[in-house]
């Protein structure tokens, strides 16, 4: 074992998961999500088999949210001016635009 992947890293790789997931669907025009799962951890032993059910929920909540989406695009350059901000600045931006909103 390697590791463990956490935090951010996790949420990613199980988006990941979910993104392929999604990628097989829609190649085979069906799939049965919980039996991937199932599978792809006895394979490759992601997480314990007493948190199995737990990542197939968490995989489930991801393949959804990828499955329902509407936006197809953001402005690279503003995503890019958020991503540069302090946590504090995005918060103070955001309050301050929530404010301009209220006027």
């Amino acid at each position: 074992m390697f590791g463990e992947i956490t935090g951010q890293r996790l949420q990613l790789a199980k988006m990941h998961i979910a993104n392929y997931a999604l990628a097989l669907k829609d190649q085979a025009g069906s799939l049965d999500l919980n039996h991937f799962i199932q599978n792809l951890n006895s394979e490759f032993k992601l997480v314990s088999e007493d948190q199995t059910f737990a990542f197939m929920q968490d995989i489930n909540y991801f393949y959804q949210a990828l499955e329902n989406q509407q936006v197809t695009a953001i402005d690279r350059g503003s995503y890019w001016k958020f991503k540069a901000m302090s946590l504090l600045e995005v918060k103070n931006e955001l309050a301050k635009e929530l404010n301009a909103l209220r006027a």
